[in-house]
């Protein structure tokens, strides 16, 4: 583990993943979560502990935002987060702290009670959505296998009505690929300017991906560039989160790239029985635990072994990132996460997603950029 001189060399802002329940009411194709099935909840117990033991640690620091994810978090009643903001509000209050909170949601059971609470109590919103219906229906199925996007789309009216702003999440398959212009043109005409993609990837209870062969690659990248000429018919209508953030790394390449997701506790997860990882949220599926909120302290964590081993395979998988990969100031060492399914461990560098969701992305992205302004390499 790196040399560590106490709790002030972590200090940041935190991200608290909390698991409402394992279930979900819906039954993506590609989806990690392994007891999507199971409709247990965390327990107000659960809760407390993990909102005193967050807001007390010497390792968190303001604002903290609590994001309920990790099972559908609207297929439990609103009555849940009632009483968990007033546990969290209470314990804040004690601590001085300032807190916010987030859902990552389906979208397919917001109603106005939701939006009234949802507006009440300021809570961020990501809504999980693919695109038109041709292509969301395919994998974003409910338990009977039928098609969810009508029941998103009137959730995400229902917040667009009410003036509740949000981010969307869109998951690319192999079969995206074949229809960019009806990809972008589906959100510019839903409303929804802000998205962020993830590719089906071989995570958790996902065992497979479409992305597997060699040849989705050059798929992904002719995708991506018909979507970037459309993006440029439409003037950038759409946000899209992977062009944004490569142009950012692009324009300050000098900077020491930061990465979340490969740092101890800048996310912190507590899975509904309490128990708590670092790194990704995805590791919640993966047998790892690193404590208890019900009888360890967060801070305890930088002395538990599993954590120190974890810490020291990713520090070295980081490393080795750095050492071997040109493309390294763009994602500063790769998902912890997909390294450990896809590979069985920590400490290794490239993985298929990189190779897809990041490496194909910027090359794209360059590519673009020359034939746009006509600064080749050889200009």
């Amino acid at each position: 583990m790196a040399e560590q001189s106490g709790p002030q060399r972590l200090r940041y802002r935190t991200l608290v993943v909390l698991q409402p329940t394992t279930f979900c009411n819906i039954d993506c194709s590609y989806c990690y979560l392994t007891e999507r099935g199971s409709s247990n909840r965390m327990s107000p117990q659960v809760q407390r502990a993990a909102f005193e033991r967050v807001l007390s640690s010497e390792l968190v620091q303001d604002p903290v935002v609590f994001l309920w994810h990790l099972g559908e978090p609207l297929s439990v009643p609103p009555r849940f987060y009632e009483e968990a903001f007033a546990t969290a509000a209470e314990v804040a209050q004690q601590h001085g702290r300032s807190i916010s909170h987030g859902f990552q949601t389906n979208a397919t059971l917001v109603n106005e009670a939701w939006v009234e609470l949802i507006r009440r109590h300021r809570v961020k919103v990501g809504v999980s959505i693919d695109g038109p219906a041709f292509i969301h229906d395919r994998v974003r199925v409910d338990r009977k296998g039928r098609g969810t996007h009508a029941d998103v789309m009137r959730g995400v009216r229902l917040l667009q009505q009410a003036g509740i702003g949000f981010g969307a999440i869109s998951v690319l398959t192999d079969f995206t690929m074949d229809y960019p212009e009806q990809y972008y043109d589906f959100f510019v005409e839903a409303g929804i300017d802000d998205i962020g993609f993830n590719i089906d990837e071989v995570e958790g209870g996902n065992t497979t991906s479409s992305f597997g062969p060699q040849a989705s690659t050059q798929r992904y990248e002719r995708f991506l560039e018909r979507l970037l000429d459309r993006a440029a018919h439409h003037h950038g209508a759409v946000k899209i989160r992977e062009i944004w953030t490569n142009l950012a790394a692009l324009a300050f390449g000098g900077e020491e790239p930061v990465n979340n997701t490969n740092m101890p506790m800048r996310i912190i997860n507590i899975d509904r029985r309490g128990d708590v990882t670092t790194f990704c949220p995805e590791l919640v599926t993966s047998g790892i635990t690193m404590g208890n909120v019900l009888v360890d302290r967060i801070d305890e964590m930088l002395s538990n072994p599993v954590f120190q081993r974890v810490s020291d395979e990713i520090a070295t998988g980081v490393q080795l990132c750095r050492q071997t990969c040109q493309y390294w100031r763009f994602c500063g060492g790769g998902s912890p996460s997909n390294k450990f399914f896809e590979h069985g461990r920590f400490d290794v560098a490239e993985t298929r997603t990189c190779q897809v969701h990041k490496k194909a992305t910027v090359d794209v992205l360059l590519r673009h950029l020359e034939r746009r302004t006509g600064l080749g390499p050889g200009a």
